[in-house]
């Protein structure tokens, strides 16, 4: 793979939609991390700050709520753009809370394939 395609950090408790959406965004030319919580996601963001993640919001052990706060506060994370995608009720009102805490987009799941890949080019563009 291209050494320069932007890194970006899938995270999700469900490990079908984590690997599906790995997959998509491996196949349109990104590097894919991936995570199964907030706390693992934590320690890759830690170790090599992506350029965008695309997150779950209801997760065991730290879920996406307090993996945003924390990852503000990472060296380098402070303004990488995160995508949350979430089955939350409520959406419209948890976005408005999420957009307030720096959240660039929020997607209501099941999610549409076409739309979250041209949410991350926006956020984290391939090269030409």
């Amino acid at each position: 793979m291209d050494e320069a395609a932007p890194r970006v950090l899938v995270v999700d408790d469900d490990a079908v939609i984590r690997s599906t959406v790995a997959e998509l965004l491996h196949d349109e030319g990104y590097e894919v991390e991936q995570a199964a919580d907030g706390a693992e996601a934590l320690q890759v963001v830690r170790r090599v700050v992506p350029a965008a993640i695309v997150l779950d919001l209801m997760m065991p052990v730290l879920d996406g709520w307090a993996f945003v706060d924390q990852c503000r506060g990472v060296p380098g994370c402070e303004d990488v753009p995160i995508v949350v995608m979430s089955a939350t009720h409520g959406l419209h009102e948890t976005a408005e809370r999420l957009h307030a805490m720096g959240v660039r987009a929020v997607m209501a799941k099941p999610f549409d394939v076409d739309a979250l890949i041209a949410i991350v080019q926006r956020y984290a563009p391939l090269a030409v």
